[in-house]
């Protein structure tokens, strides 16, 4: 199956080079002063509610945009799905990692002789590494990579065409953190990216609750838009909508 390639551009490559020096610039200081300052690590299960707007299309054919309403994309017809992330800080460098699974499927013409069984499968893995300037408070630099892995089928008799795309893209943008009353958190996270993609725009709005050392509870929104254009693949979609998660610290 032929993967979808695409060029680099000018900006594409100045995303690279930011993940690269935060990246490098992580891992030459991570271990430094490693008694006075120990690792501080979290995992997340997290749940993200979202709607899907956009157009999906596969061997250059066109395809109706397609919209949260529609009911392929309701909860009845999700086949799957798995989401987490996990963070590792110490002193000013951090890590991060997100991932995310998600596949719809569904059934038309149920019970006549020709059934048609559509499915869209889709995978996004995140990398990045962060730094906080000691000159500016509660505001970390991320860079990383995003990797998207999305899958189309379209299931007949004895036939499933599919058509897949594979692509890594760099990005680089900010989190602020800003502490309210009690045990409340509130942050926010923005970036841009580029590489495989046209353009990949992420944010986030979150606000946390510290239960106590050990866990704490977490609810948000998220938007994330990823516009994908090659000869055998187009992919140009948006997903928003709220999440849910419970932090476990140690």
């Amino acid at each position: 199956m032929k993967k979808p390639q695409a060029k680099f551009s000018a900006i594409q490559k100045w995303f690279w080079l930011c993940t690269v020096f935060i990246c490098s610039g992580w891992c030459s200081n991570l271990y430094a002063d490693e008694k006075n300052d120990p690792f501080r690590f979290e995992i997340t299960p997290y749940l993200w509610v979202a709607s899907i707007k956009g157009t999906v299309a596969a061997g250059g054919g066109e395809s109706p945009p397609i919209d949260s309403n529609y009911s392929f994309f309701s909860l009845d017809n999700v086949d799957g799905v798995a989401s987490a992330t996990f963070t590792a800080r110490k002193k000013q460098w951090g890590l991060l990692f997100d991932f995310l699974y998600v596949a719809y499927e569904d059934t038309f013409l149920e019970g006549t002789p020709l059934p048609i069984t559509p499915r869209l499968e889709g995978r996004i893995i995140e990398f990045a590494g962060s730094y906080t300037p000691s000159s500016i408070e509660n505001l970390d630099f991320i860079a990383g990579l995003r990797r998207q892995d999305i899958t189309i089928s379209l299931a007949s008799l004895n036939r499933k065409p599919e058509q897949a795309a594979i692509w890594t893209d760099a990005f680089a943008g900010i989190i602020y953190s800003l502490p309210l009353k009690g045990n409340f958190q509130a942050t926010f996270r923005g970036d841009l990216g580029g590489s495989k993609s046209d353009i990949a725009v992420n944010a986030e709005a979150m606000l946390r609750y510290q239960l106590g050392d050990t866990f704490s509870m977490k609810f948000g929104y998220r938007y994330l838009k990823v516009k994908f254009n090659d000869t055998d693949f187009i992919y140009d979609l948006s997903l928003d909508g709220f999440l849910f998660g419970l932090g476990i610290h140690f």
